[in-house]
């Protein structure tokens, strides 16, 4: 059933129909799988669960029925984690900071410049060492919640502000007040790099950005397009600081309850939606570049002298996040950054023939 279904109401035609056919249905879908998830109807990760959707009833023979909730129907990331450890909710997907008030030590993943780019995201997202560590402690913390798999779907955050330029850093920054949120991540960062961080409620940001009250914010293209915000924010740098990663949990003891071939049938109804996630992406987004520049928005990527300067920004991160967390998930993220490192330079000698220039 697919969330546009959901989100009608008084819908009664038919029920004759569905009342006469409803003993066979009832036999073929053995289980339902309830997914809540805090994005729209009208976002990539509707597709992607839509396409899980359809896999898993097909593959199963519609012994599962899958109920997709989106836009927070049945709460937002904490409500929604809570339900799956409960288990009145079967799945769900947070960010970073969307359970770290469950579990602290996944900010991690939003220490600023760990990540490189999109091809060693996404094989630090299947790092299988990372990903047992995260599932492990994650399980072991919270008891009945497993993590199925790690998505991309939003892009990468950089510094979106009303104007350039950013030519000498710290100095075109200095005291400039940016929009961030209640998280000390997000304002160590700022504040490193010379930025004045000022939290500001996401429905407030338009009108903040209209009246001048802060300068620039730190979110994804996607975010800024999706509120058009393009209207006040015209320079785009293009520092990509973290990625938007989406972490997906489960309740365990309904997964390990499931009959074998229906585990099978999830597992791969994961792997097609993870898949999808990453690749329809950026079809999606593409359109938003063109709508940015359209705004008269300019694109600037920084020069490697900036670059160095920024990683105050990571030093700064790194140090809060150490003295609360200690350095065992820095650590096994850079480790799983160097294992794709070594992954991505064998791929790319196997395609020109010798080592590509990075």
């Amino acid at each position: 059933m697919t969330a546009r279904s959901r989100m009608r109401t008084g819908l009664v035609a038919g029920a004759s129909f569905a009342a006469m056919l409803g003993a066979g249905v009832a036999a073929a879908q053995e289980t339902v799988l309830k997914v809540n998830h805090v994005a729209s109807a009208n976002t990539p990760v509707q597709v992607c669960l839509e396409v899980m959707e359809g896999y898993m009833e097909r593959a199963s023979g519609n012994r599962f029925d899958v109920q997709v909730y989106p836009a927070a129907q049945l709460g937002n990331f904490r409500q929604s984690v809570e339900s799956v450890q409960l288990g009145s909710l079967e799945l769900t997907f947070t960010t970073g900071g969307g359970i770290s008030n469950l579990f602290g030590p996944i900010q991690a993943f939003d220490i600023p410049y760990l990540l490189k780019n999109d091809r060693v995201v996404n094989k630090v997202m299947e790092d299988p060492e990372l990903n047992e560590m995260l599932n492990n402690d994650v399980l072991e913390a919270l008891q009945t919640v497993r993590m199925v798999g790690m998505s991309g779907n939003h892009g990468w955050r950089s510094f979106f502000i009303d104007k350039g330029p950013t030519a000498n850093l710290p100095d075109d920054w200095q005291g400039k007040k940016i929009r961030t949120i209640e998280s000390p991540i997000s304002m160590e960062l700022a504040t490193a790099v010379g930025l004045s961080p000022t939290p500001i409620p996401w429905q407030e940001l338009y009108t903040s950005l209209a009246t001048g009250i802060v300068y620039g914010t730190k979110n994804s293209l996607m975010d800024i397009i999706a509120m058009d915000f393009q209207q006040y924010l015209k320079y785009l740098f293009r520092d990509q600081h973290t990625y938007i990663m989406f972490f997906w949990w489960m309740h365990d003891p309904y997964l390990q309850g499931l009959k074998p071939e229906l585990q099978t049938v999830f597992v791969d109804g994961m792997d097609r939606l993870k898949a999808t996630c990453t690749g329809y992406f950026e079809a999606y987004t593409l359109p938003f570049y063109k709508q940015f520049a359209e705004a008269g928005g300019e694109i600037y990527n920084p020069t490697a002298e900036q670059r160095q300067f920024l990683l105050k920004g990571q030093e700064a991160v790194e140090k809060w996040y150490a003295d609360q967390f200690g350095t065992k998930y820095p650590d096994a993220i850079r480790a799983a950054v160097k294992r794709a490192d070594e992954a991505i330079a064998r791929e790319d000698m196997r395609v020109l023939g010798k080592a590509a220039m990075r």
